[in-house]
């Protein structure tokens, strides 16, 4: 009998430890259940809040009046623009010098075909530039600054071993190519002045002489030429008979040398200050807004010290291997705004589409 008893009382809590077992189950069951809910009804909520909250925003733009933006853009292109003069400069070509890749560790490769080509890229860029400059002045008139070296010379005996023509023959070459140049200007402009400099490398002295330089100048013989030949009926030539040169653009002054009086330590941070004292001793002469100046091949523009130094086309050679680092080829621009009576912008043109196509 206690064994019945004993297995019945097993069997009974069995039974209640399932019983209890469910209801756990159940009860964890409904738990989570209310849990989702909690979560739901949260989102809901907070759904709730920002439906509001953007029907408040809504509700806040009732009784705005819309702008005619039309109205705005046509005032804007009718504002008024500043007249303004922009300054192609053309300097150190050394049209006929021949520079070999293997003498400036391949970064250069300059020749007669090069040249051409390079000449021709500083028109395509200046012209696309000069439209560019219009959507923000008045641009009606152009300076071009030719401002010598366009040829190498026989002033060296390695400058007679390097050059492909004779100094004549380079000079008539040379030539062709401005003429073509000016005459494309001439077509985008106006007014075009022609002002220029002779340099040091295009005469027929073996050394440099000071009161009779030009007397002895290929470039010089060539400018006349030129403007005596000019059938463009907008363009004026102003040819400098001096060292320096100087262009009147209603009031701004603006100063042209070659460069090769100024001396400097290299590159175009050591020309600052050589060159801002230069300036100072021809302002005590001739007040000038603006010089400009080429020789060097390095292109820089220093606002302070009012100047602007141009590059070069023929770029890297080995005399520039032995005192300088590596110029890509580029010539400048100049954009003088009257309005402020200063120049606004100053960059380079670069013509070394030839050297880039070159390493693709």
């Amino acid at each position: 009998m206690a064994d019945v008893k004993r297995l019945s009382d097993e069997v009974a809590a069995a039974a209640a430890a399932q019983q209890q077992l469910q209801a756990d189950a159940e009860l964890a069951r409904l738990r989570a259940e209310l849990a989702g809910l909690r979560t739901k009804y949260k989102a809901a909520l907070q759904a709730m809040d920002a439906e509001r909250e953007r029907a408040d925003r809504f509700t806040a733009l009732q009784g705005v009046t819309p702008v005619a933006l039309t109205k705005t853009v046509k005032a804007h292109k009718k504002r008024a623009k500043h007249d303004a003069t922009a300054i192609l400069m053309l300097s150190d070509v050394h049209a006929e010098e021949r520079v070999l890749p293997e003498t400036v560790n391949g970064e250069n490769d300059y020749s007669l075909d090069v040249c051409q080509q390079r000449m021709a890229e500083i028109e395509e860029r200046f012209l696309d530039c000069l439209e560019h400059e219009r959507n923000q002045a008045d641009i009606r008139r152009v300076v071009i600054w030719i401002g010598g070296d366009l040829i190498t010379g026989h002033i060296h005996p390695d400058c007679v071993e390097v050059a492909q023509l004779s100094p004549m023959n380079a000079t008539r070459w040379i030539a062709e190519r401005l003429r073509t140049l000016i005459n494309s200007v001439a077509q985008h402009a106006d007014e075009v002045i022609v002002c220029t400099n002779a340099g040091n490398h295009g005469r027929s002295t073996e050394k440099n002489r000071i009161a009779t330089e030009l007397d002895h100048s290929w470039e010089q013989l060539m400018y006349f030429t030129l403007a005596r030949e000019e059938t463009n009926k907008n363009v004026r030539w102003q040819i400098a008979e001096g060292h320096l040169g100087y262009v009147d653009l209603d009031g701004f002054m603006l100063r042209t040398t070659h460069g090769h009086s100024i001396r400097y330590a290299g590159g175009v941070y050591g020309l600052a200050l050589p060159a801002s004292k230069a300036i100072a001793r021809w302002d005590a002469g001739r007040k000038a807004h603006l010089t400009i100046f080429g020789h060097y091949h390095c292109w820089g523009w220093l606002r302070g010290a009012r100047y602007v130094a141009n590059g070069s086309v023929i770029g890297h050679s080995p005399y520039a291997e032995r005192v300088a680092s590596p110029e890509r080829p580029c010539q400048g621009m100049v954009i003088v705004d009257h309005g402020r009576q200063e120049v606004t912008r100053a960059y380079p043109l670069f013509c070394d589409r030839d050297l880039r196509k070159a390493k693709t």
